[in-house]
């Protein structure tokens, strides 16, 4: 999956295997950068509204827009990936930024090319209280996916 840019209807069900842990909808602001594009944003419901959901095999990040379209991130742990998807979680760490503290998630893709506005790194931040909670819950995932 990676990346999908907005589309019409529903975002895709989690894999059989997949079970949500964590899942955060307010922030105070989420930026992403892939070098050299930066962009930033901002949840106006019922208009655009971004969540995250951690789940036991990986990061996923949903954007609802109007309630009709939909963006899709799905961002793994490490030797969690499917064949067909190698976005990988490379760093997760509680970051301050220009709105207060935040989880900050490095993510890299070899498949997608350098361009002028995408690289293969990818660098999320989601700002809002106790980012410490979900870097954790990030962390004890990965380390434990390791084993």
């Amino acid at each position: 999956m990676g990346i999908i840019l907005l589309k019409l209807g529903k975002p895709l069900p989690l894999r059989a295997d997949e079970t949500v842990v964590l899942e955060q909808r307010r922030f105070r602001a989420v930026s992403s950068k892939t070098p050299p594009s930066y962009r930033i944003g901002f949840n106006l419901p019922p208009l655009w509204r971004t969540s995250l959901l951690v789940t036991n095999r990986r990061c996923l990040v949903l954007t609802d827009l109007f309630h009709c379209m939909t963006q899709e991130i799905g961002m793994w742990y490490p030797g969690q990936n499917p064949p067909d998807d190698p976005e990988t979680i490379t760093a997760v760490s509680c970051q301050n930024g220009l709105f207060g503290r935040c989880l900050e998630i490095r993510t890299h893709n070899p498949k997608r090319r350098q361009r002028w506005m995408w690289s293969p790194d990818l660098t999320f931040r989601f700002f809002l209280k106790e980012p410490e909670r979900i870097e954790a819950a990030i962390l004890g995932y990965i380390k434990q996916n390791r084993k």
